[in-house]
């Protein structure tokens, strides 16, 4: 496995000390009843989940619906009570930026209830961040974090619920090249970690067909220097990789100026917002990829899109079902805790369940994790296609049932 020598070294350290102390004793001690129902050990501390990522700025479209993901999923096991322990949730607020993330990190990494995180939400700031919890051998795991240098960090207790970049780029490129038959496509990016390594991956994927890159800058309004450049290219396809407060001006912006080329994207423009920015441009051939399936297309997760709606008044938005499945799948781990344990044996135990996961149901896909945190994914599967249709993204499936039809 890929867990490094600290994890062999400490679990004989707690194997000796539990030996020593009589650890199969049935003399335990006392305290509140946890969440478990069934006459389970008693309680005596609080599990923490942490989460972090963009719950308010520009970014919260994205962020502030995995964060219902991740509380939805907390509050409906508490109801259930299948866990010995009360879970809690503590959020942190990057607004996905990377600056902001290191001393988030900290701050949750020093909550002595802290048992694994749920997140960080974007890739930059998870790339900064993710040492720290490593360090604290905390997992951590990511519902939509897909950058793919992440998994060379080398980080231990680091595991992705959906497919990354390496897997959402070439298949993003079947798609263009499956549906359209370009000869030339336009590559622009925002230079983010995210967006540059998806873009990148596109354009080597689409070889002598990529023009560009064509680089703009987040925050910015005015992209004309850029819609000049890529009207003189002429493209047959515009593929930008970045988030919706950029894609639905850049869109507009092209459309005026008369580039009426298809307009494809990533799951970071998969806001419905991305229709008022972009304006009537929105319907005129846009399009995303995500590795998010569409919870309201997948057998098992009625009851799961009936309560957020129940919740928050709203169909799950995007990666909030990867991050309801994220959580359920620390409490799997959870379930096989003693709850006498000290929290540093809870979190090592999170991570060795999670690095031994195979074949977890989750209501997106079925779990199994790589030696190096990556969850094993069929990329036509698990990449869908969005179009951008009556005021959202609408999906058209799994990649494998869009490409070459």
């Amino acid at each position: 496995m890929k867990k490094s020598k600290w994890l062999a070294a400490l679990t004989l350290v707690v194997a000796l000390v539990a030996s020593a102390c009589g650890g199969d004793d049935d003399e335990g001690g006392g305290g509140t009843t946890g969440a478990g129902g069934d006459g389970g050990e008693s309680c005596e501390t609080t599990w923490v989940i942490g989460t972090m990522g963009a719950l308010s700025g520009d970014a919260a479209v994205i962020g502030g619906p995995i964060h219902q993901g991740v509380e939805y999923a907390i509050n409906e096991i508490n109801e259930g009570g299948d866990l010995p322990c009360e879970l809690a949730l503590e959020s942190e607020d990057s607004q996905g930026n990377p600056e902001q993330a290191p001393q988030l990190a900290q701050s949750l990494v020093e909550n002595e209830e802290l048992v694994a995180v749920v997140g960080p939400y974007f890739s930059g700031e998870t790339l900064a961040s993710g040492e720290f919890f490593n360090e604290a051998g905390i997992a951590f795991v990511t519902p939509s974090a897909t950058n793919e240098t992440i998994d060379d960090q080398g980080w231990d207790t680091f595991f992705r619920a959906v497919a990354n970049d390496a897997v959402q780029g070439p298949t993003a490129a079947e798609f263009i090249q499956g549906q359209f038959s370009p000869q030339s496509v336009a590559v622009i990016h925002d230079n983010q970690d995210y967006s540059k390594g998806l873009a990148e991956t596109v354009q080597s994927e689409l070889g002598d067909a990529a023009e560009g890159p064509f680089i703009i800058t987040p925050g910015e309004t005015d992209f004309s220097s850029v819609v000049s450049e890529v009207k003189n290219a002429d493209p047959d396809v515009v593929y930008y990789g970045g988030y919706a407060p950029e894609a639905g001006p850049l869109l507009k912006q092209l459309r005026d100026a008369g580039v009426d080329a298809p307009f494809v994207s990533d799951d970071g423009a998969k806001d419905p917002a991305f229709g008022e920015l972009a304006g009537g441009a929105a319907d005129t051939g846009a399009f995303v990829t995500c590795p998010c399936a569409d919870p309201l297309k997948l057998e098992g997760a009625s009851d799961f899109v009936d309560g957020i709606k129940q919740e928050y008044n709203r169909n799950p938005g995007t990666f909030a079902a990867d991050a309801y499945d994220s959580v359920y799948l620390i409490a799997e781990a959870l379930k096989e805790v003693d709850p006498a344990d000290d929290v540093e044996t809870v979190r090592q135990s999170i991570v060795e369940f999670l690095d031994g996961v195979e074949g977890h149901e989750g209501i997106t896909k079925t779990y199994t994790f790589a030696d190096n945190g990556e969850v094993e994914v069929d990329p036509l599967e698990d990449i869908w296609i969005y179009e951008w249709k009556n005021d959202d993204f609408i999906s058209l499936g799994p990649a494998s049932d869009v490409v070459n039809q």
